[in-house]
């Protein structure tokens, strides 16, 4: 049996490299890997995210494997588990073909930094290969060494597709920055109208209330006339 064990920092927060992950494969870093199939995906009522995954991959065995393995085609079932409060990714994974021959075991766990806006990665492995001593040994420094290449490439590929995570990020915020502006803009605008709308209303009803004073005020004057001149014309007893 070999034991395998890497570890990485990514200088980035716990949700960007999270939804990096599920975007993981394909990749240019990685073609050996075909793709996913997801199998069984559920929330439980403790609120993390299960998910059961087939991972389809070419390992590109050299030739004095082939002779027990047959096909070069790999298949694994990947068991993950999201913690959204305890900030993890919890992932197990181990091979389901060849598995009379060897049982190649990977544990991956991301989880935030306590103490920076980053993301630890600690990913072991155990090979066993089960045919015979010479060939066991051989057999299991090779895949040790695959894993070692393809957990570097992976890193790249996690670090790629980052980029593209933050820069949609970006874009999203500033699409959302316009909108709320150009409300803010729109509301403004509708505001304003209205002001100068109410205003031009109100002007309106003071110049009605000063012309109905004036009216009146003219009704009382003339009203006043005409008593006048029937007090002066009446005749004096």
């Amino acid at each position: 049996m070999k034991f395998w064990q890497s570890s990485h920092t990514f200088e980035h927060p716990w949700a960007t490299v999270t939804q990096a992950f599920w975007r993981k494969y394909p990749n240019d870093f990685q073609s050996v890997v075909y793709g996913t199939d997801t199998i069984e995906r559920y929330v439980s009522e403790d609120g993390k995210l299960h998910s059961k995954r087939l991972i389809i991959s070419d390992w590109g065995i050299p030739g004095f494997m082939r002779l027990f393995f047959g096909s070069t085609r790999g298949y694994a079932v990947e068991y993950s588990i999201v913690d959204p409060v305890a900030k993890t990714l919890t992932l197990k994974s181990q091979n389901i073909n060849a598995a009379s021959l060897f049982c190649m075991r990977e544990d991956i766990v991301y989880s935030a930094s306590s103490s920076t806006n980053s993301t630890e990665l600690n990913h072991e492995a155990k090979i066993l290969f089960s045919a015979s001593r010479l060939f066991d040994e051989r057999a299991e420094n090779w895949t040790a060494d695959m894993i070692t290449d393809g957990a570097c490439k992976g890193l790249q590929a996690m670090e790629s597709i980052i980029e593209k995570v933050e820069a949609e990020t970006r874009i999203a915020f500033n699409d959302a920055r316009k909108s709320i502006d150009s409300s803010i803009d729109c509301s403004i605008d509708y505001l304003d109208s209205s002001i100068d709308s109410i205003k031009s209303d109100f002007d309106s009803g003071i110049d009605h209330i000063d012309s109905c004073i004036d009216s009146i005020k003219n009704d009382i004057d003339s009203g006043i006339e005409v008593i006048g001149g029937f007090v002066d014309t009446s005749p004096v007893t």
